[in-house]
């Protein structure tokens, strides 16, 4: 086989391998189930940059349990010294009643299936980022809904694939109850 076929069995085979990654999110994205829910943007330390918005997907952790495995090291905070509670979860993300929630994931074997949520006792449990985030990628003609308003949410389509964090398909901006889909073409 001369250098020329090896060559192109190369890109061959490259180009299976990226297309059966794409087959895999456009099967999920057939079968899974699709889910809105509420997301904060935030700016990820990352070296690249680019034109995709960083977001968490806000989930609801009040029937997680707080109990020791969960607890970790209280701190205080302020100029008054008040102290603070904090809980660590292993989650997995499932739809539920058309809703995004969480299941605790302690025993899930390998930590990759999970995903993490933190909160303190300052914060409300009905809002918690899901770690690790989302990143939805805009294209170049595209404007961000960014800055937002007051009274603005931002929410996104969500498929929730059976391992990893939920992959973004569009977004929505609310606007005192005012629904809105983003068109970003």
């Amino acid at each position: 086989m001369n250098l020329r076929n090896r060559g192109i069995m190369l890109l061959v085979i490259q180009c299976l391998l990226v297309s059966s990654i794409a087959g895999k999110y456009f099967y999920e994205r057939l079968t899974r189930p699709r889910v809105w829910v509420k997301v904060a943007q935030y700016d990820p330390n990352l070296p690249m940059r680019g034109r995709y918005m960083a977001l968490s997907p806000l989930v609801d952790a009040c029937s997680l349990p707080r109990d020791q495995d969960a607890s970790l090291q209280p701190y205080a905070s302020g100029s008054n010294g008040k102290q603070f509670t904090s809980w660590r979860w292993r989650v997995i993300a499932k739809a539920k009643d058309g809703k995004l929630v969480v299941e605790d994931a302690r025993d899930v074997v390998p930590m990759s299936e999970a995903q993490t949520i933190y909160l303190t006792s300052e914060q409300p449990c009905r809002s918690v980022a899901l770690n690790p985030g989302i990143d939805f990628f805009i294209p170049d003609t595209a404007e961000p809904p960014f800055p937002k308003k007051a009274g603005q949410e931002l929410w996104a389509e969500v498929t929730v694939p059976p391992k990893g964090p939920p992959r973004p398909i569009q977004l929505a901006m609310s606007d005192n109850g005012q629904w809105k889909v983003l068109k970003l073409n």
